[in-house]
């Protein structure tokens, strides 16, 4: 059928139709037309031929697009485009001329590109006649109409316009926007010249920023675009459209836009002041996902279900800011502590994070806090700078690398970000804060960096001086004589011959600790005859961090941090005390191999941690004056191992359990404490029957927990019926 109606270039009737439904834009007046989003339903037929071509349009996009179009495109990322306006504005000095970013806003693009411009794209680029027809026969006589209250609006013919809800139309739409960056590109149009390269454009699908020389400029770039929007029908919203200037501007309007200080680019806040724009951006979010968090709390969800609505409410939310802007230290506390509020209902932290962020075999829950995901975007960002470092997402970080040594040698050397002698965003301070963390120092005399090096200062910054380095001296033991003394300044330019300034050399050397000078004169000299730089993609860390190997290393990453954090839960020392050599590993995972709610599991794991709320840990935790005695009648105080073990109506509850299990499982099975409040583990029991009798145990527990807060005694027979 696909083929005949490429020959015809004409579809069967019902895939040519499509329903289009409006959805209202968020935060917006709804009584206006312009805020409600069409989206269509199309034929599912109709899906798989439009599929079919999508992917194999998708086979030539890197050779048709930019680099600087991220919308849409496989191994691109929107953060890309947030970068590097903040990067711009973050590094001002780099730009010559007094420039401005222009922020454009296309009205309705997807809905107003004209047929006849997307097939002139697709000739323009040279596709051919075959893929040219397909594309021919999606749009010929395609029509909709309009979802209403009382059913449908009368069809109507699409004239203009990307289809929407087609799979080939993202990258349709592509190819118009590459046109729009050529037109530019190719214009007369001026853009800033970003350390030797120019920089004029950057988009993500339709939304479009240039970078203007200067003011004049401004003008040249509406009829720069005027032009191609009468080509291709987009349009200008001129009205939604923002300046900002990247330095210092005393105007406050120029050609009839307002020079704004604080614009909303792709989602983020973005204003020059870093401080402000961490706040600006992560306050709001924190507002809403409180709100949102606060609303859960109505339900009654167990551990385990509140710590997934944490990632999916909370860390969906914060994602997106987190990945392009720097997080301060007092937003990043403020967010740990929403979070593992919620965990605990608002309550009393009955465990610590570090418990709880050890994994399920170790006792903990995977909880996964913001300080390390923050960490983890971080240097996923290092990661990127490695993948491509000729990329002009890149330029600015790498020039400001370059004044230190490059990327590869600074993220070797033993720095601290604070005293780094030069400017360094708050994003890159936190960034190369956080590959500190995981990339430990081993001191080596022969690996001892003069650079960067946080013990070698000079006016509390340490040093770099780049024509040393360019004579690859490096290291400290390049300094020392055979006799482990300093050289001094003739042996200095006799060993290296070039000449430095005797201010220079004094600079250096007496930056040098004397604990370092004491080290080398009394150890035994090695003979190295040239200087190794190892890269930090080569090291057991950078392989895990920089290469992307495994393919998906977040979790690789993320336990990198969580390493000197997570701590053994204290239980495991207490019950060592009464049970011997207890396989803990198998302890904590019993749970989970069944598939029962996470309210059974709660109880075992409240057990084991010694948090289940019985009457006597209640008290004594929130010295509370109240009635101890056990829920079940007896005279005795309610511990657990009372309540689950040593309470006569219980101890009969697990005698009808032993009793069934030896009649109907296994005749010589014995039931002792440890096996109710830890599990069942024996390395002589076949591993059904172990199954069995651990979820046996599993969900009597939770029948004597059920029973408590009911105030009745555990029934055995009530509990075979359930």
């Amino acid at each position: 059928m696909f083929l005949e109606s490429i020959d015809k270039e004409l579809l069967p009737t019902t895939l040519t139709q499509g329903l289009t439904t409006l959805i209202p834009k968020s935060g917006k007046d709804q009584l206006f037309l312009d805020n409600w989003r069409p989206i269509s339903l199309l034929n599912n037929d109709y899906k798989i031929f439009a599929t079919i071509l999508a992917k194999r349009r998708k086979l030539t996009l890197d050779s048709v697009i930019d680099e600087t179009q991220s919308g849409f495109m496989s191994g691109r990322h929107i953060m890309n485009n947030i970068r590097l306006v903040l990067d711009i504005l973050d590094y001002p000095d780099i730009i010559n001329d007094n420039g401005f970013i222009l922020f454009l806003d296309f009205y309705k693009a997807f809905d107003t590109v004209e047929h006849n411009f997307i097939l002139h794209c697709l000739k323009k680029f040279g596709f051919g006649e075959y893929f040219y027809s397909a594309i021919v026969t999606l749009y010929k006589n395609c029509n909709s109409s309009i979802k209403l209250a009382g059913g449908t609006s009368p069809r109507f013919n699409l004239e203009r316009g990307i289809r929407q809800g087609c799979p080939v139309s993202p990258y349709l739409f592509l190819l118009v926007s590459q046109l729009l960056t050529d037109h530019i590109t190719s214009s007369a149009l001026e853009g800033i010249n970003l350390i030797n390269k120019e920089l004029i454009i950057t988009q993500l699908a339709d939304d479009t920023t240039l970078f203007l020389k200067n003011k004049k400029q401004i003008p040249v770039a509406f009829d720069v675009i005027g032009t191609f929007s009468k080509a291709s029908g987009l349009c200008l919203n001129v009205n939604k459209c923002e300046l900002m200037a990247i330095k210092e501007c005393a105007a406050t309007t120029l050609y009839n836009l307002p020079v704004k200080s604080e614009v909303k680019y792709l989602g983020i806040v973005i204003t020059k002041d870093q401080q402000a724009r961490s706040s600006l951006n992560f306050n709001p979010i924190i507002e809403k996902t409180q709100r949102k968090l606060n609303q859960w709390l109505s339900r009654d969800l167990s551990l385990r279900g509140r710590i997934l609505i944490r990632k999916a409410e909370g860390f969906s939310r914060l994602t997106y800011a987190a990945l392009a802007l720097h997080v301060d230290d007092k937003i990043i506390k403020e967010i740990d502590k929403m979070l593992l509020n919620f965990i605990w209902k608002n309550r009393t932290h009955y465990l610590r994070k570090n418990v709880l962020m050890n994994s399920y075999d170790k006792g903990g829950l995977n909880f996964l806090d913001f300080y390390t995901l923050n960490n983890t975007f971080k240097i996923n960002w290092l990661k990127q700078l490695f993948r491509n470092p000729s990329s002009i997402w890149n330029t600015i970080p790498l020039h400001i690398l370059s004044k230190v040594g490059g990327v590869d040698f600074f993220l070797m050397c033993n720095y601290d970000v604070c005293k780094i002698p030069l400017k360094l965003s708050a994003f890159y301070r936190q960034a190369f804060l956080s590959w500190s963390l995981v990339y430990k120092h081993n001191f080596s005399p022969h690996k001892y960096s003069i650079w960067n090096n946080r013990d070698i200062l000079y006016k509390r910054k340490s040093l770099f001086i780049e024509h040393w380095f360019r004579n690859k001296i490096i290291f400290v033991f390049q300094l020392f004589n055979n006799q482990g003394l300093l050289l001094t300044y003739e042996e200095f330019l006799s060993k290296f011959n070039f000449p430095v300034p005797p201010l220079e050399y004094a600079r250096v050397f007496g930056a040098i600790p004397s604990g370092v000078c004491m080290l080398f004169k009394f150890q035994h000299r090695v003979h190295v005859e040239e200087p190794f730089l190892l890269s930090p993609i080569n090291t057991p860390v950078g392989k895990i961090c920089l290469t992307g190997y495994p393919r998906k290393n977040n979790k690789a990453i993320r336990t990198l941090f969580q390493t000197n954090i997570v701590s053994l839960p204290r239980s495991m020392s207490y019950w060592n005390m009464f049970v011997a050599d207890i396989a803990w590993k198998e302890v904590w995972q019993i749970p989970n191999k069944f598939l029962i709610t996470n309210k059974v599991k709660e109880v075992s794991f409240k057990i084991i941690h010694r948090i289940y709320p019985s009457k006597t840990f209640i008290q004594n935790r929130f010295k509370l004056n109240i009635e101890t005695f056990c829920s079940f009648g007896c005279n005795s105080p309610e511990t657990v191992i009372h309540l689950f073990w040593y309470c006569p109506k219980v101890k009969v509850f697990w005698q009808k359990l032993c009793d069934f299990i030896n009649d109907k499982i296994d005749s010589c099975f014995v039931l002792f404490w440890k096996d109710v409040l830890l599990g069942l583990i024996s390395k002589h029991m076949q591993k059904d029957s172990g199954l069995l009798l651990n979820l046996l145990l599993i969900l009597a527990k939770f029948h004597v927990h059920k029973y408590k807060f009911s105030g009745r005694k555990p029934c055995f027979t009530v509990f075979l019926s359930d």
